[in-house]
């Protein structure tokens, strides 16, 4: 985890900003700085140093992130689509086409099937095959899905 920053410096530019006046590509360049902290302490002596070297008036702070590690924003992007399959797609548990997008997906990882699901499958283009699969069953539980948080008003 980190931090991120942006600030602008100098009077006639601060204005700039405050009026919403779009900056020249030299003022980007000059004016506008990006600073990264790896703990909160560093910027906040960062932001203590700042404001007793320079008046308020002359720099204005634009951006102040918390940045989490690409770890962590990978894990956070991720959505589980077979948590929401399950959950909103009508008779999940007795659906044939989940149990064969789980034997796709076993085939794909290089796990074992059964001997008559690999002669089923044998002459298919299997991630293909997976991926209009598992698309149609999500259609579905994002059709499931809206039915139930926005249902259709009778007229």
């Amino acid at each position: 985890m980190g931090y991120s920053v942006e600030i602008i410096f100098g009077k006639k530019q601060v204005k700039k900003h405050l009026l919403k006046e779009p900056f020249t590509d030299y003022e980007n360049l000059i004016n506008r700085k990006k600073y990264e902290f790896e703990t909160y302490l560093e910027k906040v002596y960062f932001y203590k140093g700042l404001s007793e070297g320079i008046r308020s008036n002359e720099f204005e702070i634009i951006k102040d992130l918390k940045i989490n590690s690409n770890k962590e924003i990978e894990n956070q992007s991720e959505f589980d689509y077979w948590g929401f399959i399950g959950k909103y797609y009508p008779n999940y548990s007795h659906c044939d086409n989940v149990l064969l997008s789980d034997i796709l997906t076993r085939k794909l990882d290089g796990e074992e099937i059964s001997e008559s699901d690999e002669e089923y499958i044998k002459d298919w283009d299997v991630r293909k095959e997976l991926m209009e699969l598992d698309k149609e069953l999500l259609s579905k539980a994002f059709e499931a899905f809206f039915n139930i948080a926005y249902p259709i008003e009778p007229k």
